[in-house]
């Protein structure tokens, strides 16, 4: 049986000379780097950010985005991350993932998605718990000025949905997302 939340071993695996990049880390395993920074597994790297060949990333000869790292151009800023001590012991540490993959259902976001789900009577398209969620967050920015933690992007959405399926916190089959149903029991 595999540990729960091998998604993020996974997604900490995704890195080079301990230097990793979004644009490697979404397509391999759905996750992004602002997820694993909220969980304290990776330090995004906002300053003197390596070009791709200092890390020996293995999609660099083919990356579109090589050409970003390799100037100062805008928009690169927190794109590539180091992985954070915790990072590095989540590694080898299963107990240490589990706990890890726990506190990945109460972040913010994971904790609204679920009181989404649990609100609606049923599976929802991943289009209708975007518009309920950024409906939560126009509400919050109406009433306060400010969006909060109610904030959220496509792609933490998406991330946050990965994780949330890979824990067992929900079921997602990349278009309809639920709660998981309760097994009956069988009778003996």
């Amino acid at each position: 049986m595999a540990v729960e939340g091998e998604v993020l071993r996974a997604a900490l695996r995704a890195t080079s000379n301990e230097i990793g990049c979004q644009y490697r880390l979404g397509p391999e395993t759905g996750l992004d780097v602002d997820t694993l920074a909220a969980l304290g597994l990776v330090k995004p790297i906002r300053q003197r950010i390596p070009d791709c060949a200092e890390h020996a990333c293995p999609l660099r000869d083919g990356c579109r985005f090589a050409a970003l790292f390799a100037d100062a151009r805008a928009g690169r800023s927190g794109k590539k991350y180091r992985l954070s001590p915790l990072g590095a012991a989540v590694l080898t540490d299963d107990a240490l993932l589990g706990q890890v993959s726990a506190a990945a259902r109460d972040l913010p976001l994971a904790r609204r998605v679920r009181a989404t789900l649990a609100a609606a009577s049923g599976p929802q398209t991943i289009f209708a718990l975007n518009a309920a969620l950024l409906d939560e967050c126009l509400a919050a920015l109406e009433a306060t000025g400010d969006c909060g933690d109610t904030a959220f992007t496509r792609a933490g959405l998406a991330a946050c949905l990965t994780l949330l399926a890979a824990t067992g916190a929900i079921t997602y089959d990349g278009y309809h997302v639920a709660l998981p149903t309760a097994v009956p029991s069988r009778a003996a």
